[in-house]
């Protein structure tokens, strides 16, 4: 029976849940459920203990369990079927002491933007929170926050802000042509400095 993870984080802290998406599927890839789905967590001590495992649907499984201890967490998820055979899937998390901190302050940004900016401290210091949030949940963050996630941060907050005054779709036609412009979804420079820590979906 196959078994493949479709959501597993590479790393955590400290007093987090750790939460994972594993589906099954027959010989035919059709979602199918299996006998038992057990998770069995080899901690940096070497001890063990038991994850949870829950039912979401047919065919997906949700597996979480709570870090407790820094250091590298081996997963071990066990599936079995007496129709269609058992399977194995792990995989390892790197746990931090630590909850990452990003240090890009209000001033940073202010700074980054220039004197002629024309926006409030609470927009940017709004801005700012709001693309903190999206690259942490974008990025698996270092405890010892990187100068390219922070180039990366005042470059989305300048986005954000400038994005504000542009309409999100406008048409315009003339003798039956016609013209869209958008705001883009990506910005090239910010997934460049973003992508040696991208959260890692394996399977």
């Amino acid at each position: 029976m196959p078994a493949r993870l479709i959501y597993a984080p590479y790393r955590a802290d400290v007093g987090d849940t750790l939460r994972v998406l594993l589906v099954v599927s027959d010989l035919y890839g059709v979602a199918a459920a299996a006998d038992s789905v057990a998770a069995v967590v080899t901690l940096p001590d070497a001890t063990v203990a038991a994850g949870t495992v829950a039912v979401e649907s047919l065919g997906l499984y949700m597996i979480t369990y709570d870090v407790t201890a820094a250091g590298t967490h081996t997963v071990a998820v066990t599936v079995a079927s007496a129709v269609f055979g058992d399977d194995v899937v792990t995989w390892t998390v790197q746990a931090s002491a630590a909850a990452p901190t990003a240090r890009v302050t209000l001033e940073d940004v202010v700074a980054y933007l220039g004197d002629d900016n024309s926006y409030s401290q609470a927009e940017v210091q709004g801005a700012l929170e709001a693309e903190q949030a999206a690259q942490a949940r974008r990025c698996a963050i270092p405890v010892d926050y990187p100068a390219d996630l922070g180039e990366a941060i005042k470059r989305r907050v300048a986005r954000n802000l400038a994005a504000r005054s542009v309409p999100v779709a406008s048409w315009t036609s003339f003798e039956g042509g016609g013209t869209a412009s958008r705001v883009t979804k990506y910005d090239a420079e910010v997934v460049r400095l973003e992508s040696p820590y991208l959260r890692l979906i394996s399977g």
